[in-house]
């Protein structure tokens, strides 16, 4: 241990970004088989319906099936919440709600001390949901498992506060940039998750090396096609086609805003359900279910929806109510299946939120006669609906930019999206969809200071005890068990707890 933390930097952060991005490769693998495989019997065996896949899955693309047992969905969702929320709430209730904000929450108060139980606990939960179709993303999970790795190591090899938090924020990036096949967004996430409206560009090194490394192994497994393939028609051939991006901007950045408000409402609204909190992610569960009949792409991670909107004859083949509905029941499902305390990622679904309200425009556009102002195919408006919803959502629009171009395989994307994801961004406000995001680093040192000064004040007794049951019961995460002051914004970093038990 002592030997480590004595290495020069450059040999240090390359060793640690190759073990952590070997073990978060490993979560990643596992992860989206084992939501393969819940599909896949779950949805697929049980609920006669198969949802469409992406170019990268094992069989390449499929569009999703009919429905041959309606009754059994809403059934299924119902139960695959139910049960894994009961999970949750006996084993870990760390595992609840999506991963990515309480990776964020670890990283900006104490990111040694994450307990390792939660992860089969998330990863069995999630799996389960999304399996049975529930709405959410892997990434969330993902990145969870993949954090809760690196503060495994940083906490086993004894490295301190500052190398610790680097080592857990390119734990984050690698299990993203695997499972989305993007290593290069994956890294620049990273950078940008942390803070609304500032960048920690001293991760990136580590989180670029983290991150390959994951997607080397991932794709080693899975394969190296990129997650939607090699797209055509992704291209603009007349200038007049550039001046529908900001009209996709407004739209994308008005989505991105009705999300995070919906999420966060629908949680709120969940909260006050005080009585036995599984049942009430079974009855959200039921609800997203009833849903996906009528817009099948709500159910599981839509990432083949957004496959499926990548193709002109595909999108002209859709109902044009389904695909104008597609954002806001996609928006509504994640709120329920999430929002209630169902275990999941919410990255994800922003995609498909973008995606399809691209197409959406697309479409529209077409039966408008504006053939001049638009590509001749959806793929480029869809993709650059991803950057600028998800990254206006997430207040990470460069990482995400990248990860949509490297998604396609095109740099059209990273051309057209600088005139669609500023303008989503602006609309987007102060708003995010990570509750736990400081405002910048110089909040971050405030609350640290803050947090320092709480430790060293004597403790009485009584709250001491009292600390140590309720993080015993309900704490993966310095703080995460403890009573928040209602007076304290939502990202108010909490008291380092880490020892107190």
């Amino acid at each position: 241990m002592t030997s480590l933390r004595a290495w020069r930097p450059v040999p240090k952060w390359i060793t640690l970004g190759v073990v952590i991005g070997a073990v978060s490769g490993g979560m990643a693998i596992a992860f989206y088989g084992s939501v393969e495989w819940c599909t896949r019997w779950l949805l697929g065996a049980l609920g006669g319906f198969h949802p469409a896949t992406i170019a990268a899955s094992p069989g390449g693309f499929h569009p999703a099936s009919g429905f041959t047992r309606m009754w059994a969905i809403p059934l299924l969702a119902a139960a695959g919440a139910l049960i894994a929320a009961l999970l949750v709430s006996r084993v870990a209730q760390e595992a609840e709600g999506h991963g990515t904000d309480a990776a964020i929450r670890a990283i900006n108060t104490n990111p040694a001390g994450i307990r390792l139980r939660a992860l089969p606990v998330k990863m069995i939960a999630s799996a389960i949901t999304i399996g049975s179709g529930g709405s959410g993303g892997s990434e969330g999970p993902t990145a969870q498992m993949a954090a809760t790795s690196a503060s495994f190591i940083a906490r086993a090899l004894g490295l301190d506060h500052d190398e610790a938090r680097t080592a857990v924020t390119a734990g984050l990036a690698a299990g993203v940039g695997a499972i989305f096949r993007a290593p290069v967004g994956g890294a620049l996430l990273g950078v940008e998750i942390l803070f609304r409206k500032d960048r920690e560009w001293a991760m990136l090194i580590p989180s670029l090396i983290a991150s390959g490394v994951a997607y080397v192994e991932f794709s080693g497994v899975y394969g190296w096609t990129p997650m939607f393939g090699h797209v055509p028609g992704m291209r603009i051939t007349a200038f007049a086609q550039l001046l529908i991006f900001p009209l996709l901007g407004l739209i994308c950045g008005g989505l991105a805003r009705l999300y995070a408000v919906t999420f966060y409402g629908v949680e709120r609204l969940f909260r006050r359900w005080r009585k036995w909190r599984p049942l009430r992610i079974g009855v959200a569960g039921l609800a997203t279910g009833a849903l996906g009949l009528f817009v099948p792409g709500v159910l599981g991670t839509g990432y083949g929806t957004i496959q499926d909107v990548l193709s002109p004859q595909r999108v002209l083949h859709l109902s044009l109510l389904v695909l104008v509905a597609m954002p806001l029941a996609k928006i509504l499902g994640t709120s329920l299946s999430i929002g209630s305390g169902g275990s999941g990622g919410v990255f994800g679904p922003g995609m498909v939120v973008g995606a399809t309200a691209g197409a959406a425009l697309w479409r529209l556009s077409e039966m408008a006669g504006a053939h001049a102002v638009v590509p001749a195919s959806p793929a480029l408006l869809a993709a650059v609906g991803m950057a600028a919803c998800l990254g206006a959502a997430a207040r990470s629009p460069i990482a995400i930019t990248v990860i949509a171009a490297e998604t396609c395989r095109s740099g059209w994307v990273l051309a057209t999206a600088l005139l669609a994801v500023p303008v989503a961004v602006k609309l987007m406000g102060s708003d995010t969809l990570y509750s736990e995001q400081l405002l910048n680093r110089k909040e971050l040192r405030k609350s640290r200071k803050e947090q320092a000064g709480r430790t060293a004040e004597p403790v009485p007794a009584s709250r001491t005890a009292a600390a140590s049951i309720t993080l015993a019961q309900d704490a993966s995460f310095p703080g995460a068990g403890l009573p928040r002051d209602p007076g304290l914004p939502q990202n108010a970093a909490m008291p380092d707890t880490h020892g107190v038990a």
